[in-house]
C-alpha cells in the first residue's frame, strides 16, 4: 500500500474497473487495446484493474492480437459481451452460437484465456409480461451453449421500466445453479446527451437492486471519480465515486432514495472522503468491513474505455 492509501479505499477500489479500450470514445483497434491493457497490468496501480472487456465474436482477433504483441504472456480474465441488442430472436440465436464458439475458444486456449463474467442486453422489443419468460430462455440458451458456471450481468436498456425488468431478473434466482451469480447492468453513460441516465433514474436502479439483493454492474461513463460538466457529449457526466458511493450505501446503510440522488448528483470531491475506519460522502460513512462484503456480494465494477483516466484523476485528488 502507498502513501495516500487506505485499506478501505482499496476494498473500495480493488478490481473495480474493467478495461473497455474497444468501445467508444477510444474505440481502439485489438492490437491496441491488447498492448494498453497489458501495460496497465503492468503498473503499480494494477490492483484496481478488472477484466479485460470484450464482444463473444471478437475472440479470435483477440488471441491473434495477443501473440503478435509477445508480451503478457500470462493468463487474461475476460467479460465477455454475448447476446445481441437487434431483438430476441436474434439475441437468442447470438447466445447458442457464441456459447458453442467460445467454448471451442477457450478449449483452444488451454488457459491462457479465462472468461470469468458475461454481460447480455437485454433487447428493446422484449416488454411488459415478456420479461421472464424471454430471461428464462436466455439464460438457458447460455448454459446449454456452454457459458454456465460465470457471473452473468443482464443489462437493462434505456426506456425499460426499470423496476419490472429488475424484478424480472430477480426471478432468474433459481438459475443460479446454472450461474455462479445473476446480476443487473446500468449504462452510466454514453457518446450521446441522451445515452446519460438522471442522477434518479441512477439512484432508483440502486436503490431497487438493494432491496431485490440483485448484484449490480455499471458500464459506459464513468471515466471520472466525481460528476462532473463534459464538453463532449455537453452534459453531466456521472462519477464513479458517487455512483458506487451510493451503492455502498444502499448496501451497508440502507440509505433512502433521497440519500442516494443527493450522493449521485454530488460535485464536490472534497464530500467522499476514505479513511482508516471506512469510506464517508459528507456526513454517511461505511466501515471499513461494510466495503468489502458490499464489493464481494453487491456492487461488481464498471466498464471504462480508459484506465489512465480514473487512475490520473484519483492520483489528482490525492487518494493514490
Amino acid at each position: 500500500m502507498r502513501a495516500g492509501e487506505t485499506a478501505a479505499f482499496r476494498s473500495f477500489m480493488g478490481g473495480l474497473v474493467d478495461y473497455a479500450g474497444l468501445f467508444p470514445p477510444a474505440a481502439l483497434d485489438m492490437l491496441a487495446a491488447v498492448a494498453e491493457y497489458a501495460a496497465h497490468r503492468r503498473e503499480p496501480e494494477a490492483w484496481m484493474l478488472g477484466r479485460f472487456i470484450v464482444p463473444a465474436g471478437r475472440l479470435t482477433e483477440l488471441a491473434d492480437a495477443r501473440r503478435a504483441a509477445k508480451a503478457d504472456q500470462n493468463p487474461w480474465a475476460l467479460s465477455l459481451l454475448v447476446g445481441a441488442r437487434a431483438g430476441a430472436d436474434a439475441a437468442l440465436a447470438a447466445a447458442w452460437a457464441q456459447g458453442t464458439a467460445t467454448t471451442a475458444f477457450l478449449a483452444e486456449a488451454g488457459g491462457r484465456t479465462t472468461v470469468e463474467v458475461l454481460e447480455a442486453p437485454i433487447p428493446g422489443d422484449v416488454s411488459g409480461l415478456e420479461v421472464p419468460a424471454f430471461l428464462g430462455s436466455y439464460v438457458e440458451t447460455l448454459a446449454a451453449g456452454g457459458l454456465g458456471g460465470r457471473e452473468l450481468y443482464l443489462e437493462v436498456l434505456p426506456g425499460a421500466d426499470d423496476v419490472k425488468v429488475l424484478e424480472a431478473i430477480n426471478t432468474l434466482a433459481a438459475f443460479e445453479r446454472r450461474f455462479s451469480r445473476i446480476g443487473a447492468t446500468l449504462r452510466c453513460g454514453g457518446v450521446t446527451a441522451e445515452a446519460v441516465p438522471g442522477p434518479e433514474r441512477v439512484a432508483g436502479f440502486i436503490a431497487t437492486c438493494r432491496q431485490l439483493g440483485l448484484p449490480l454492474k455499471c458500464t459506459a461513463g464513468l471515466h471520472h471519480p466525481v460528476r462532473h460538466q463534459a464538453a463532449d457529449p455537453p452534459v453531466m457526466m456521472h462519477g464513479f465515486l458517487n455512483v458506487f458511493g451510493a451503492g455502498m450505501l444502499a448496501h451497508a446503510r440502507g440509505a433512502d432514495l433521497a440519500v442516494l440522488t443527493d450522493c449521485v448528483r454530488e460535485t464536490d470531491p472534497a464530500a467522499f472522503r476514505f479513511s482508516a475506519d471506512g469510506f464517508a460522502w459528507r456526513d454517511h460513512e461505511v466501515p471499513a468491513a461494510d466495503l468489502a462484503r458490499a464489493r464481494d456480494g453487491f456492487l461488481a465494477g464498471f466498464g471504462s474505455c480508459s484506465f489512465a483516466e480514473p487512475r490520473d484523476d484519483l492520483r489528482s485528488l490525492g487518494l493514490m
